[in-house]
């Protein structure tokens, strides 16, 4: 199990789901396919689990909506208003 937001390198992988790891977000992608039977029921569980070390990562850091402002400046797209080339 992941610890969230803790470091760049963890990843783990629930069914066809893969989450990855970064200090400032957690990346989840893929699918996942939960039958009722017992690999199902496992898979919820890590799911679970999962859910809530992520909620209490959120709980530990209160000042998580501090880094909304960082997020924007993070962002790759560019700033300036170009010419459309194609008119």
């Amino acid at each position: 199990m992941i610890e969230p937001f803790a470091n760049n390198h963890q990843s783990m992988q629930i069914g066809d789901l893969v989450i990855e790891n970064q200090t400032d977000k957690v990346i989840i992608y893929g699918d996942i396919d939960l039958q009722l039977n017992t690999i199902g029921y496992e898979q919820a569980q890590q799911l679970h689990a999962l859910s809530g070390r992520i909620l209490q990562a959120f709980t530990d850091n209160p000042d998580y909506s501090k880094n909304d402002v960082l997020s924007k400046n993070n962002n790759d797209g560019a700033d300036e208003t170009i010419d459309n080339p194609f008119l």
